[in-house]
């Protein structure tokens, strides 16, 4: 199975363990947050690009183990006024995890995170050129 078969099916199964809950324990769960995310890269780095806005920088834990990558965290309730009654609720709270297969394999030691206005940016440099499998086929 491939890196990014494998990234695909963990994904899945997370998902429907969030909606259904784990077999060991079956049931609706709570809401859980995915960012969206931006990746792009250069020959140089991989940079990775995540909205999270209203979560304090403590609040976030990032996991680079070869081209994969790991960004979680939580976003606490919003304080206020006590008995209040909402007419719409769209602000998302709780714990967010982001599972990523980056495009190269990177030097996790030498990230470099930044947060502001809302956004993360985590910048790796890659270890190797991204090289792909160059093959020569010959039609007859």
């Amino acid at each position: 199975m491939s890196d990014f078969e494998q990234h695909i099916q963990e994904r899945m199964s997370r998902a429907y363990q969030r909606v259904f809950g784990s077999p060991a324990n079956p049931g609706f769960g709570r809401p859980y947050m995915e960012p969206p995310v931006d990746i792009y890269h250069t020959d140089k780095e991989v940079v990775v690009l995540m909205e999270i806005a209203g979560i304090p920088e403590e609040e976030i834990e990032l996991e680079v183990e070869g081209r994969s990558m790991v960004v979680r965290g939580r976003r606490k309730p919003l304080g206020g006024r006590p008995n209040r009654v909402y007419s719409q609720m769209e602000i998302t709270h709780g714990a967010f995890q982001r599972d990523l297969l980056l495009p190269s394999e990177v030097n996790a030691e030498a990230a470099k995170a930044v947060y502001k206005d809302g956004i993360l940016e985590i910048t790796l440099p890659v270890t190797r050129p991204h090289s792909g499998r160059h093959l020569t086929i010959v039609v007859r």
